[in-house]
């Protein structure tokens, strides 16, 4: 087994140790030592990061696995040059455990008052480099969230003592400690003064002031419970300097305050939504105008030349209007022609979005036209079709395109 320096000096950042093994993966390589510093990936909790320097030569670790009490340690690149028995050195970057160390305890410290006051149980965790999330299983309103958040950061304030131990089997036979699992051997207890007592095998933080700040970012409904994401500490703290800069952004731009970005938002949320009304009314009120013209021309009384008619078919070559639209328009030709081919195109980046329907031919036939003949994408059913023609084509080709499938 490996010796675990982490577990008695967590804010070491260097250590000496000997080559117990080099295994060769690949064209990466995997090193066994007697001892590390270095953190494997382990209850919930992503690894540490570092370096293990040999002779002359650094050797950057990009993951740290454990099995069976033996901790693995994955290089970057071929580090076969090792010699096993050799000694080597090592040095893990703290500012990434430091990081983990403030998350973690800070997350014991939340189950721990949500278990007090609220009688929940942390049935999941995930410490990642970019996250922190933990499950609970019973739910939580946002004012028993907002209410331990505060509670978690009085007891950061308070500069509590934070212990990690292994009690003896008679010793933990008498403590009411929390933990997600049956454990096999030595239990490792980390006690937050007045607070929490949880088995853990992760580094944290000496007193609960080192944390500084947690602050909830997100939280779910999870499997009937809750899951509840959080950053503590310097994670924190970037995320609100990102925010803060987000806002200030979003200030200048809206000609705004800060403290009034709600309001003006909401105010231009208004607009738009009215000005979508009135644009949709405006659409409608063209597509009517236009589905005369059709009827009118099919009836001899006067032509429109951008459009294809013919004794067969109806399709309208339109421009600038939302699929729903033209969805409407092609609805009211197939009601009023039930036994043609109709259809709305319009232009888009590259090529055609179309629609087609007919009371009568099949529109899956003309789909897998379309997608054996001119590489169409999409699909639909037999009374109506929609896709895209990723090809550049002129009008007289979409005519013929409509020629051919007739």
């Amino acid at each position: 087994m490996t010796y675990k320096l982490y577990d008695v000096k967590p804010y070491d950042t260097k250590f000496d140790a000997i080559v117990v093994k080099v295994i060769k993966e690949g064209n990466k390589t995997v090193i066994v030592l007697d001892k590390t510093l270095f953190f494997p990936e382990e209850g919930g909790q992503s690894p540490d990061k570092g370096v293990i320097i040999f002779e002359d030569r650094s050797i950057n670790i990009v993951d740290v696995q454990i099995k069976d009490d033996v901790i693995y340690h994955y290089a970057e690149s071929d580090a076969s040059f090792l010699v096993e028995q050799s000694p080597v050195s090592g040095e893990i970057d703290f500012s990434h455990r430091f990081s983990n160390m403030q998350q973690h305890t800070g997350e014991h410290i939340f189950s721990g008052l949500a278990k007090k006051h609220f009688g929940c149980t942390n049935v999941g965790f995930h410490l990642s480099d970019n996250e922190v999330t933990f499950d609970y299983d019973k739910p939580l309103t946002s004012e028993e969230i907002q209410f331990l958040e505060t509670e978690v950061n009085n007891v950061i304030y308070e500069n509590r003592k934070v212990t990690a131990y292994y009690p003896d089997k008679e010793e933990l036979l008498n403590l009411d400690y929390r933990s997600k699992k049956e454990i096999e051997g030595d239990v490792r207890l980390v006690e937050i003064e007045g607070i929490d007592l949880c088995a853990c095998c992760a580094p944290h933080v000496r007193s609960t002031g080192e944390i500084g700040i947690c602050k909830v970012v997100n939280y779910i409904n999870y499997k009937g419970g809750v899951r509840i994401s959080i950053l503590c500490g310097r994670r924190a703290l970037e995320l609100f300097r990102k925010l803060d800069n987000t806002t200030k952004d979003i200030s200048k731009s809206l000609s705004a305050r800060r403290e009034d970005l709600a309001e003006e938002v909401n105010r231009l949320s208004d607009s738009l939504h009215n000005a979508e009304y009135k644009l949709m009314d405006m659409e409608k009120q063209y597509l009517d105008l236009t589905f005369e013209n059709i009827v009118a021309l099919k009836e001899g009384k006067h032509s429109l030349s951008k459009h294809i008619i013919t004794d067969d078919c109806i399709i309208l070559k339109l421009d600038g209007f939302n699929n729903n639209s033209l969805r409407g328009i092609v609805n009211n030709l197939k009601e009023k022609y039930p036994d043609l081919l109709v259809g709305a195109i319009q232009r888009v980046e590259k090529g055609y979005f179309f629609i087609i329907g007919s009371g009568k031919i099949d529109c899956k036939k003309v789909s897998t036209y379309l997608r054996d003949n001119y590489g169409a994408k999409g699909g639909g059913s037999s009374l109506m079709i929609q896709g895209n023609l990723d090809t550049d084509l002129s009008i007289e080709d979409v005519t013929k395109i409509y020629e051919d499938m007739l």
